[in-house]
């Protein structure tokens, strides 16, 4: 694996870019946590990385700070909207980097299916070779 890989699957926070249909990148810093080759990140059902990922797979990822400034290589990646059973999975594996921040995240999204309200959606970020 390369130096840059690892920056990206090790980071704090990466900078996720997803496309618009006329092309147009839009990048946004997300925590994201790695298990194997994949990133899990968990954002609102109603965000604009969701549609966008609808319409294209096609993103890029680089590590970054809180506030998006880049700080290493961006490279190229598949992302996937995952379905809302693999939420259980997705919060495993970023309280397993984050710890209590991510628990607490874990129980307001819990607290929001249980008021029938819309709760978090995941997100599979896969770089390509």
């Amino acid at each position: 694996m390369s130096a840059e890989r690892d920056a990206i699957l090790s980071a704090q926070y990466v900078a996720l870019t997803t496309y618009r249909r006329d092309g147009t990148p839009v990048t946004t810093p997300v925590w994201a946590a790695a298990e194997g080759e994949s990133l899990y990140l968990f954002t609102n059902a109603n965000a604009g990385k969701v549609k966008r990922l609808r319409n294209s797979s096609r993103a890029a990822v680089a590590p970054c700070t809180a506030t998006g400034t880049i700080t290493g290589a961006q490279l190229p990646a598949e992302a996937f909207n995952l379905a809302s059973d693999q939420m259980p999975k997705v919060w495993r594996i970023l309280a397993k980097k984050y710890g209590m921040a991510a628990r607490l995240f874990m129980a307001y999204d819990r607290a929001r299916a249980l008021l029938r309200m819309q709760p978090s959606a995941g997100i599979e970020v896969r770089l390509t070779p």
